[in-house]
């Protein structure tokens, strides 16, 4: 997961990315909003959009994964589609091997897995990842995995080297693989890993570009002016199948004001990150890879709650969201309070939020005319 950053503005642009693409803007005033005609085929108010759920560590074992799903639905009255763990290239994804029992689990649950990938590997770097992975030095690793999760049979969603503009000393940041030069070697690593799983068969992967939201080394609306925007990472159309951000609001851990979801994941804080992806990648579906908040004050968490379904679901392209269910640097877990909890049971019963991870035919289509 990421730090939070200070983020502000209107969560209004996002809604108007779909419109102001087809004339190259960027949101700079009162616009009138796009007909459902004008939107692309993916902003369909009625799309599915599918809820999802990291469980947290404990819960995320072979032994308790199983059990943790069904909890979290009794919890709160509906199954996450995507299930998200945290995996490295060490791990054995095999039948026998203890990441591909937990994988198994919860593909037997009825949930589609949401893998986030951690680059480095047992007797590899543990610092300055990228230029190692794109030169092949862990390609035995690689290709290991990728002809194991060929073998899962089912969809698996994989989120390799995630808030790779952070600047919390993942191996694969900018910041720690060269600042300016680091977004073309992440783009070269990325592209190879790719390539990896492709040669080894592993079609069932479907990639998710997921960086955090902003620029966390200006916390501003910088764009691309800065060498750490999250667009020079972007490895291309053809290596990627959803993009997405991670947010997460804690002014009482990091400082900074109270953020509404709209500020936290669109606002000028946050580089108008959702508004950009719309705009600039409008075949490529949307899936906020983490997001949560703290508690706030009174009903804060409850209020933060709806609205931020509520704003995810009429956002063009957003057709997920992963909610970061653990008490770990703070409470992030929807049941923190009663009032959390209904609200979040509220959200989910929304008819459109999915239980099962279905890939439309739009998205198939798009998917298969970038490669």
């Amino acid at each position: 997961m990421s730090l939070a950053i200070r983020r502000r503005g209107p969560f209004a642009a996002l809604l108007l990315a779909a419109f102001l693409a087809a004339c190259g803007e960027s949101p700079t005033g009162a616009v009138d909003l796009p007909t459902e005609s004008q939107q692309p085929a993916l902003a369909s108010p009625d799309r599915p959009f599918y809820g999802g759920a990291f469980l947290g560590d404990a819960a995320s074992t072979p032994d308790r994964i199983g059990g943790a799903i069904r909890d979290f639905a009794t919890l709160t009255g509906k199954q996450p589609a995507l299930v998200k763990t945290f995996h490295d290239l060490s791990c054995d994804f095999g039948a026998t091997g203890w990441c591909g029992q937990l994988l198994r689990k919860v593909a037997e649950a009825g949930s589609t897995n949401y893998v986030a990938l951690d680059l480095r590997w047992a007797g590899g770097p543990r610092t300055g990842v990228l230029d190692p992975i794109a030169a092949g030095r862990g390609d035995a690793e690689l290709a290991r995995v990728a002809r194991q999760v060929a073998t899962l049979g089912s969809v698996v969603l994989v989120e390799p080297a995630w808030e790779m503009n952070g600047n919390w000393d993942y191996a694969w940041q900018g910041v720690s693989n060269g600042n300016a030069g680091a977004p073309a070697r992440y783009r070269q690593a990325w592209r190879h890993v790719v390539e990896v799983f492709r040669r080894e068969g592993a079609t069932n992967v479907r990639w998710v570009f997921n960086p955090n939201v902003g620029n966390p080394l200006t916390n501003a609306a910088t764009g691309s002016s800065h060498w750490n925007w999250y667009g020079n990472y972007y490895p291309g159309d053809e290596y990627v199948d959803y993009v997405g951000a991670h947010g997460f609001n804690a002014p009482r851990l990091w400082g900074g004001a109270w953020q509404t979801p709209s500020a936290m994941l669109d606002g000028a804080g946050a580089d108008h990150m959702l508004s950009d992806l719309a705009r600039r990648y409008p075949s490529k579906p949307i899936i906020i890879g983490e997001f949560a908040t703290d508690e706030g004050s009174g009903d804060d968490k409850a209020r933060w709650i709806r609205d931020a379904y509520a704003q995810l679901r009429s956002a063009p392209n957003v057709v997920g969201a992963v909610w970061f269910n653990m008490d770990k640097e703070t409470n992030w877990r929807v049941d923190s309070t009663p009032a959390a909890l209904q609200a979040y049971r509220d959200a989910m019963r929304d008819g459109g939020i999915q239980t099962a991870f279905r890939e439309n035919a739009a998205a198939r289509a798009i998917r298969v005319a970038a490669r």
